[in-house]
């Protein structure tokens, strides 16, 4: 590697306010060096996650994506922040951005002031409430349960559906509980009084205690609420700094996400 290495920081699915939205590490490579050195990285930048991108195919850019802890198959706000990053630090200025991912193809295009990325569904089958999930949950009974189809277990989420609006703001869960679940991570949604929905997404196994802002996550949540609230969403992510998206269900079996995406520090690894 060279003795320096740039990165960004870029805020994903921000609100109207400063500091809101999911931090992630944006880096752009030549080539993907060793795995443990991108570990080491994710580490050392403590973002929910990084992103690696290096020159593909058909002008495309592999993509992968590292928690502080382990690589995961698919991010949302780290795959926005890169889209980003690639137009306003000018390394492309063309209207589509393609990348190749553990997830398969993936896009992003700009829309107005927010970035869409086009990403595959991931719809939960329904489950028993486990009294695992219960103790996870630390008070609420879900409305309904279901989890996702992956076939690595870590991949997949489990999709919690709380009564109310203020039980997912309250929800207070048991974080040891929540690591101990047979999921990579944990979904609580509800129905928002002013319209549209509101989440929250657990995965301390991943070392994310609670992320700000999953996209991936509203490719479990849009399937679940299509019949009921309809194809598009406005979705909120009621973590501490917040986070706001609009969620497409097609008929294809994707999911597009849009959001904005704010810069928030530039710099260097030595």
């Amino acid at each position: 590697m060279p003795d320096k290495t740039a990165f960004a920081l870029v805020d994903a699915f921000t609100t109207e306010h400063p500091f809101s939205g999911n931090p992630a590490g944006v880096l752009l490579l030549d080539e993907f060096p060793d795995r443990r050195w991108m570990q080491g990285v994710a580490n050392e930048l403590a973002q929910a996650e990084t992103a690696f991108l290096a020159p593909g195919e058909d002008g495309a850019f592999r993509l992968r994506w590292f928690t502080p802890a382990a690589e995961v198959a698919l991010c949302g706000h780290a795959t926005l922040a890169s889209a980003h990053w690639l137009w306003e630090s000018g390394v492309l200025q063309q209207e589509v951005l393609a990348f190749t991912t553990r997830s398969g193809r993936l896009t992003a295009v700009r829309e107005h002031n927010r970035i869409v990325l086009d990403f595959p569904a991931a719809p939960a089958t329904q489950v028993a409430s486990s009294p695992e999930l219960l103790a996870a949950l630390a008070g609420p009974v879900p409305a309904w349960t279901g989890v996702t189809d992956h076939p690595e277990a870590g991949e997949r989420n489990m999709l919690a559906v709380l009564a109310s609006e203020d039980a997912v703001r309250d929800l207070s869960p048991d974080l040891q509980a929540v690591a101990r679940l047979p999921v990579g991570g944990l979904i609580a949604t509800a129905r928002r009084q002013a319209g549209g929905v509101v989440s929250r997404y657990f995965a301390p196994a991943y070392g994310i205690p609670e992320d700000s802002v999953t996209g991936s996550a509203h490719c479990t949540i849009g399937p679940y609420w299509r019949a009921d609230l309809g194809t598009t969403l406005s979705a909120e992510q009621a973590s501490p700094r917040g986070g706001d998206l609009t969620v497409t269900t097609t008929d294809t079996g994707r999911i597009l996400l849009a959001g904005q995406a704010r810069t928030a520090a530039t710099g260097f690894l030595h």
